[in-house]
């Protein structure tokens, strides 16, 4: 991905601080500090501003044949519209009965770094027809192509968000197959492949709550314990194409009230979304309430933004589009901080954090979280990852971080800026700030790094009466 380097960018914001920026004084020896720790509190303010976040939201679905190649024009224009996430729907019209193109990984490898190069994710699924009149596949040849394109599940891993279980009958969504794979046993069979070759830390949705229950042989929801485990429990999610359609969701679910208690549990730990639907043209679309209450209720992360029209329209005039393109997935709001500024070399740096999930869900794939310490004078960094997953803070729920961190012991004495970091902790988009979380708070997001400004500064002075730390979260210099 192009973008400005670092070390020019130090180098502008060392010319602007110059011209006027950030000139506040630095005291080369600063006072030192006593045994009893000083502690800052920061409280922040909420915004509910409009910005992109990784995996989560609105998102756009695009059809392909993996020959032409995906339009990077296209991917970037909704990525300016303010979407992390794109839906690819591969059809292999061509290939019912055949092997894919040799270089289909290649292919496959090649749409997916131009959804990386633009700073997005896709959800992906593959089918053979788009009419309920035409042929899918039989399993053997669904099995090949599986396994033909298993490299390239595993080198993109970083920029698949989610798969859908697809390839059987119409659109993939297990319906209507001319090879009679609509039944249990080849939903098992597909489902065990799909365990195969996707990596072990990303999800495979299914259509509707049964088939999750049929293939595990249990109608429970998956436990706490269960959650992110890389079991089978804990990667079967759900796809709903058919949402506030009707009261089942035109099949979607088999004992209304039971499907959605279920659910309800399941989005706690895994990725829940899709698309509305109108039974017919007639019908009268949900209301824009019912929406917002059964999303939150059922921890939707993302929602297509273009079908159906009528519906989304429906909930744009009840005045709800704003609410649920802000509150889909995640949105994680800072309420109060508190942090020891006087430290010396090696000393703990403490830090009490208060935040809050707002958004309907909880995240679904692996997150890092990491505190950033940067010199006012060098920009020099220090980062420490902490051991809290992010993935575990809950909608609604006040989550608190409590730590202690040990300083370095060679650490310059000076003034340092202190920043939350949530990174996506794959190596290829790690330093991408398209791929890091947003607070949202005000005043708190510097968009060249992805890193959000806690609003303290943190002192350390050469010597003071302060013990060493011993704590296993240590700062590190950032290479």
């Amino acid at each position: 991905m192009k973008r400005i380097s670092y070390g020019l960018l130090l180098a502008f914001t060392s010319l602007a601080s110059s011209c006027g920026g950030d000139n506040r004084p630095q005291d080369p020896n600063p006072e030192p500090p006593t045994s009893t720790t000083e502690m800052k509190t920061v409280k922040y303010v909420s915004t509910n501003e409009t910005f992109a976040n990784p995996e989560r939201g609105y998102y756009t679905e695009i059809e392909s044949n993996a020959t032409d190649a995906i339009s990077e024009s296209r991917i970037r224009k909704l990525r300016n519209e303010g979407k992390s996430l794109v839906q690819v729907l591969y059809y292999f019209k061509e290939y019912r009965d055949k092997d894919l193109p040799a270089d289909i990984a290649t292919k496959l490898n090649a749409d997916m770094e131009v959804i990386r190069k633009v700073g997005m994710k896709a959800i992906l699924r593959f089918a053979y027809t788009s009419a309920v009149t035409e042929a899918d596949a039989p399993m053997t040849i669904i099995k090949r192509h599986m396994e033909q394109m298993k490299s390239a599940f595993t080198v993109n891993k970083d920029i698949i968000a989610c798969t859908q279980a697809g390839f059987i009958g119409a659109w993939g969504e297990w319906y209507y197959s001319s090879n009679g794979l609509n039944n249990a046993a080849s939903y098992k069979e597909l489902l065990d492949k799909w365990l195969e070759v996707l990596p072990a830390d990303r999800c495979i949705q299914v259509r509707i709550p049964k088939y999750k229950q049929d293939f595990l042989g249990s109608t429970s929801a998956i436990k706490e314990t269960q959650g992110f485990s890389g079991q089978p429990i804990a990667r079967i999610a759900h796809h709903n194409d058919a949402f506030m359609a009707d009261e089942t969701n035109m099949g979607t679910y088999t004992d209304v009230e039971k499907d959605k208690s279920y659910l309800a549990t399941e989005g706690l730990y895994v990725p829940i979304g899709g698309e509305t639907c109108l039974p017919t043209p007639t019908a009268t679309p949900s209301t824009g309430d019912a929406a917002v209450a059964e999303m939150r209720r059922l921890r939707w992360s993302f929602l297509n933004d273009a079908y159906d029209r009528k519906v989304l329209n429906k909930w744009e005039l009840d005045g709800k589009a704003t609410e649920i393109k802000n509150k889909l997935g995640y949105r994680i709001v800072l309420t109060r901080g508190e942090y020891s500024v006087k430290h010396i070399p090696g000393s703990d740096l403490t830090v009490n954090i208060s935040l809050q999930n707002i958004g309907y869900a909880p995240m679904y794939n692996p997150r890092d979280l990491k505190l950033v310490l940067r010199s006012s004078n060098t920009k020099t960094e220090y980062w420490a990852k902490l051991p809290d997953d992010p993935r575990m803070w809950k909608p609604l729920q006040i989550t608190h971080i409590r730590r202690k961190m040990a300083l370095p012991a060679d650490i310059p004495v000076g003034t340092y800026r202190l920043f939350l970091f949530m990174p996506d902790p794959e190596v290829s988009i790690a330093s991408c700030p398209e791929y890091a979380v947003r607070l949202a708070n005000k005043d708190i997001w510097e968009s060249m790094t992805g890193y959000n400004d806690l609003g303290v500064d943190i002192v350390i002075a050469a010597t003071g009466d302060l013990k060493q730390s011993t704590s296993a979260v240590k700062f590190q210099k950032k290479q």
